[in-house]
């Protein structure tokens, strides 16, 4: 069965509660979180004591974790404490997947890339951390993913490449198809072939429009072709979770019940769209 998880992203501007009750009430049982609610930090401090209390709020909408966000915990510049404090909550928690993303590619997005010279400074870097990360991960018993965002991780074959550089079976993929879509304007049911063996979850992020046109609608309702995505994991055996991010389409300012209603329908249009590519939802 591949889990099909909510991140609490969409409800950024509510509290961390409000994004549970919601996640619980649109029927998924699985959740993914890491970033700011009213703009604090979800963790804040990442002990023990915060890791119980977020499992007894978990319990309490009968929600597990799936996955958290560490790209602020484990990236270049941050002390490798910080990534093994974020591991061990991670265990504590239950969650046994750390997503985060790669270098940035761009002074500004979407005419101004970095030279050359700037981007291999910030590639190297950041391998040099993750193979640090990833220490922390194997010793940790956990899986540190990366996924889609510009830089070393823009497309499939460039991110297959990043997981070659770090070397080592605690640092794996996670495919974000809307991202490909917005940020590199190809299809990404085609450039998955590349990296599709390495993936271990699947950001179900639809886009819709031409490069650089923030539009990311309900999964299905784009141009992503996610039945042909599911496919391609099927053939590969995939047997990860499948996470819903983003469902705000050009309007950043939904409320809670909103949110609620469209998550409820991503989570609807997912399972039909799984079940006729052949994979079984959670």
């Amino acid at each position: 069965m591949i889990k099909l998880a909510c991140m609490t992203w969409p409800y950024t501007n509510c509290s961390f509660e409000r994004a549970l009750q919601g996640i619980a009430a649109a029927g998924y049982r699985y959740v993914a979180f890491g970033l700011p609610h009213e703009g604090k930090q979800v963790p804040e401090s990442a002990d023990e004591a915060e890791a119980a209390a977020i499992v007894r709020q978990l319990d309490r909408y009968g929600l597990t974790a799936s996955m958290l966000i560490g790209t602020s915990w484990i990236a270049p510049g941050q002390p490798i404490e910080r990534a093994a404090r974020l591991f061990a909550f991670a265990r504590n928690v239950g969650a046994a997947e750390i997503i985060s993303l790669g270098t940035w590619g761009y002074r500004r997005f979407p005419n101004e890339p970095l030279d050359a010279d700037e981007q291999a400074a910030a590639d190297d870097a950041f391998t040099a951390q993750l193979q640090l990360v990833a220490a922390e991960a194997e010793r940790a018993g956990v899986t540190v993913t990366l996924k889609p965002h510009t830089g070393n991780t823009a497309t499939a074959s460039i991110l297959r490449e990043t997981l070659e550089a770090i070397g080592s079976p605690a640092v794996q993929a996670s495919y974000d198809p809307g991202n490909v879509h917005y940020y590199e304007g190809i299809d990404p049911a085609a450039d998955l072939a590349a990296i599709a063996e390495q993936t271990v979850s699947l950001i179900a992020k639809d886009h819709r429009g031409s490069r650089g046109h923030s539009d990311f609608p309900i999964p299905g309702k784009g141009d992503v072709d996610f039945d042909a995505i599911f496919r391609n994991l099927h053939a590969t055996g995939f047997a990860g979770q499948v996470v819903v991010e983003r469902i705000d389409g050009t309007d950043s300012s939904l409320d809670a019940d909103e949110i609620d209603r469209r998550l409820a329908e991503a989570r609807r249009a997912l399972i039909q769209l799984m079940t006729s590519a052949g994979l079984a939802a959670d």
